[in-house]
């Protein structure tokens, strides 16, 4: 069953999150904070009622347009890059299978295209009026400025996700077509813009986030409130986008910043299960309550692990490959168990983890970044710097506090080794897809992946894994030409893109 979603500071504000228009719209034209509400602005609470609009929407049912189980903001987008990686299979239950059997869901004419599509720029076009009117509302110069630091930070961080989805990495196709960049409020009357190239599109990405960090100096959230952006975290998604821009210098610099406010996740606290958002390596993360929260459609329906007493969908389990990756003794590996699923004669054999078990309420909190992220953000940055090691001494506290073997390599063993050892530290948190976007190295998928359906080989730069533009945005944002690229805007659903080097 799915739980009623709250909108009562939607309604206290006299705001509403708006689908879309019409199906002819280009994008979602009309927000919740359209230039026609603009009078919530007069005051800085009324923009504070209007910011917590868009961060309701960063995981709320629908907030994709979809109407689908699985259209459920940041953590759909978590879900669907891991099931389209190589460590997590899908033993069937909801729409994920379709993801993880590479159904063509990157297509445009299908839907999830849209859905992510729109659940992006409905939150930039929300996130555009706040930004728009914040200067001129009455109120605390001090607040104005946190809550248009987070509008920034907000956007920067949306405009990276869809550039993420829908071109090649930025090291290889920064001069190929990236996003129409809007800034302002739109409405039904604004004509859509061009992709323009996925340069602009990162200089956009990184003008919000430099822009949001020091208006975000001092700023201190409740701890009721994880999901909203503090500096740290506007720090931490500027990691994340030097990172994939490969400015390895820039990345270490601002993984570290973060390091320094938030300590590494105990050996403890990961064996306990990531559920608590309370957990004092938790930079960023979305709280569940009885009034918000997923419903039968959470990360934690997901896996197949029996600690649920809720309903699962059982989903989500390990592949064998993954498996061969830990060392006997790693704590992590010690959350697997090899369950079987059939019967007699026909049976599979699989791993399931239980590192994410919902809390007693079934309202478990989701984790989005966490410090031991950006301790592998910096020690990636340092040996691409030739800074073996320090790389090492990063990698080798992680590993410490997960009783795993120190890793010895150097030079490019070493990147791909920490490479690896965010595959096993950061399983199921939504980053398997991206990382092998990024680190150029493609999709391959072997052992018991083919009693799932899920036995892919995708080269380095497949059009697979990237997304097509929704059909509806090619047919009516009349700035863009339908056809595929380079003849016209829309992205190749197969074939391999050949960078020029």
């Amino acid at each position: 069953m799915k739980s009623l979603k709250y909108i009562g500071s939607f309604v206290a504000a006299g705001l509403l999150l708006t689908g879309l228009a019409s199906c002819n719209d280009f994008l979602d034209t009309t927000p919740s904070t359209s230039v026609a509400d603009s009078k919530v602005f007069e005051t800085v609470s009324g923009a504070q009622s209007a910011l917590n609009g868009c961060y309701y929407q960063l995981r709320a049912y629908n907030g994709g347009g979809a109407d689908r189980s699985d259209d459920y903001g940041i953590p759909s987008i978590q879900m669907i890059s891991d099931i389209c990686g190589e460590d997590v299979m899908s033993n069937g239950g909801g729409w994920y299978v379709y993801n993880y059997n590479y159904w063509g869901e990157t297509r445009g004419d299908i839907f999830r295209s849209s859905q992510l599509w729109t659940f992006h720029y409905r939150l930039i076009n929300n996130l555009n009026s706040v930004i728009a009117y914040i200067d001129d509302a009455e109120g605390d110069d001090t607040e104005r400025n946190y809550i248009k630091g987070q509008a920034l930070a907000l956007r920067g961080w949306a405009y990276f996700g869809l550039a993420r989805l829908f071109q090649q990495t930025y090291a290889v196709a920064k001069d190929m077509p990236g996003l129409p960049i809007y800034t302002e409020p739109t409405d039904e009357k604004t004509e859509g813009k061009p992709r323009g190239t996925l340069e602009q599109t990162y200089q956009q990405i990184l003008s919000d986030l430099t822009a949001a960090e020091p208006l975000l100096e001092g700023f201190v959230r409740s701890d009721n409130y994880p999901n909203v952006v503090n500096q740290s975290v506007a720090q931490g998604f500027l990691a994340e986008v030097y990172m994939v821009m490969n400015n390895w210098q820039k990345a270490e610099e601002y993984a570290k910043k973060v390091l320094d406010a938030y300590p590494l996740t105990t050996a403890e606290e990961y064996t306990n299960g990531f559920n608590n958002h309370l957990t004092k390596s938790w930079i960023w993360s979305i709280k569940q309550t009885e009034e918000q929260n997923m419903g039968d459609y959470s990360p934690f329906a997901m896996w197949y692990n029996g600690d649920r007493q809720c309903w699962t969908f059982a989903c989500f389990i390990l592949s064998d490959q993954f498996g061969d990756l830990f060392d006997e003794d790693d704590i992590r590996f010690k959350q697997f168990e090899r369950w079987s699923s059939g019967s007699e004669g026909a049976k599979k054999e699989f791993w399931i983890s239980h590192k994410f078990r919902d809390n007693e309420e079934c309202r478990g909190s989701m984790v989005v970044m966490r410090a031991d992220e950006m301790l592998l953000i910096a020690a990636e940055a340092c040996a691409h710097q030739g800074k073996d090691a320090e790389a090492k001494s990063l990698l080798w506290k992680l590993q410490d506090l997960r009783n795993a073997k120190h890793t010895e390599s150097t030079g490019t063993d070493l990147i791909n080794d920490i490479l690896k050892e965010r595959r096993k530290e950061l399983y199921g948190e939504g980053f398997a897809t991206f990382d092998i976007l990024r680190s150029e190295r493609g999709l391959e998928r072997t052992g018991n992946h083919l009693d799932y359906g899920g036995l892919f080989t995708f080269p380095p730069y497949s059009w697979r894994l990237i997304y097509q533009i929704p059909s509806s945005e090619l047919k009516n944002n009349k700035a863009m030409v339908d056809d595929i690229w380079p003849a016209g805007d829309q992205n190749p659903f197969s074939g391999t893109y050949e960078p020029k080097r």
